[in-house]
């Protein structure tokens, strides 16, 4: 079976809706899809979808986002319960998806992943694991690629394909070697989480809480937290009603220099030099407005926002950390894969507070089984 000639030589160019809902009415029988997009993201807040590509295992396909207008039946195919979506490194496709579609792929599984749970690394590039499971060498010549020109030039259209072609067949080798080891379940978890992830993310449009992930806010106290809070979701507000990227409305060292020092009037906005005069110029106004609100601090969480650790916490984590990286080891895993520093810190924090933790729901049962017992020995 020649997987040059059968996907990637000629791939389907999709313009024509109704071209779309034949192959969409095919496609509704089959086990496996795999599925990629091309898009920009440069100077917008939302990404410019190019180009969906499409492999059903025969053939790939290149579905045209800026000339197709009927979705309804690929939307249907994202919807089936009984299709199984492939993707290579997932993570900025849902949110191409989130955003054109208002719709996940499910269920989901993602390469990258299935590759870490067999010892491939912890985010293998799509090449390197063709090259690792097939002995094929692609290339990765447009990557930086133009997709919203038209036409494509052969070599996008055929790189495009590439990225599509060899999923199948990826998908089922590293799912047979996952099966023998006891650890497809393992995926699905973590495949599921992800959507999860994605869902919370599209549904935080307010940005009512992307305070928490700005480094110095844990010096702030509740009064500035809160005034944080509401700049943080006047610009999420902006940066998608302009559709410019949220540093291009404020950088984040801005809002924590205007929620430090809480100014009052124009002339102590004028003072903080640090800021942009062009944000003081078209925002000021609004931006004093905000800080000036009554922000009650009743739906704030200053215990989720990242703080120093003391030196206890120093040498609890790097032992949680040595743990992790044994067990890693016994299991063949990226120790990234098992537990990261974000996820370990918190756990540490709640121990030395409680004398135990609950188990976070997003780091799966799965690690659960693998970890717990083995985190409380070293807390203890």
């Amino acid at each position: 079976m020649n997987l040059e000639s059968r996907h990637l030589t000629r791939p389907v160019f999709v313009t024509d809706n109704s071209v779309l809902n034949d192959l969409c009415n095919q496609w509704q029988g089959l086990p496996v899809l795999a599925l990629d997009t091309e898009f920009i993201r440069i100077d917008t807040f939302f990404p410019r979808l190019g180009l969906i590509q499409v492999c059903d295992g025969s053939a790939s396909y290149l579905l045209d986002p800026l000339t197709l207008t009927d979705w309804h039946a690929f939307i249907a195919l994202l919807r089936s319960d009984s299709i199984v979506k492939v993707f290579h490194s997932c993570s900025e496709d849902l949110v191409v998806f989130n955003d054109f579609f208002k719709e996940l792929p499910r269920p989901l599984i993602d390469t990258q992943k299935a590759a870490a749970f067999l010892n491939f690394g912890y985010s293998i590039s799509y090449q390197n694991l063709v090259k690792e499971i097939l002995g094929i060498e692609i290339s990765k010549g447009e990557t930086r690629s133009d997709w919203l020109r038209r036409p494509l030039s052969s070599d996008q259209l055929a790189y495009a394909a590439l990225d599509v072609a060899y999923l199948p067949e990826i998908y089922t080798t590293l799912l047979d070697r996952l099966q023998e080891k006891q650890r497809d379940t393992w995926l699905v978890a973590e495949c599921e989480q992800m959507l999860e992830q994605a869902s919370l993310d599209r549904n935080a449009e307010d940005g009512n809480r992307y305070y928490l992930n700005l480094g110095g806010a844990w010096r702030l106290d509740l009064r500035q937290l809160g005034a944080l809070q509401g700049l943080c979701a006047w610009r999420e507000q902006e940066a998608r009603k302009r559709n410019k990227p949220r540093s291009w409305i404020a950088k984040d060292a801005d809002l924590i220099a205007l929620a430090e020092s809480m100014p009052t009037n124009k002339t102590e906005l004028t003072n903080l030099h640090e800021l942009p005069r062009s944000l003081q110029q078209q925002d000021g106004a609004t931006l004093l407005e905000i800080i000036a609100r009554p922000h009650s601090g009743a739906d704030l969480q200053p215990e989720l926002i990242e703080q120093p650790l003391t030196p206890e916490q120093r040498r609890l984590l790097k032992k949680c950390q040595d743990m992790v990286r044994l067990k890693a080891d016994e299991l063949g895993l990226a120790p990234e894969l098992l537990a990261r520093k974000k996820q370990l810190i918190p756990l540490i924090s709640e121990f030395q507070n409680k004398g135990s933790f609950s188990w976070p729901t997003t780091m799966g049962n799965w690690r659960r089984d693998i970890l717990e017992t083995s985190l409380l020995n070293v807390l203890r």
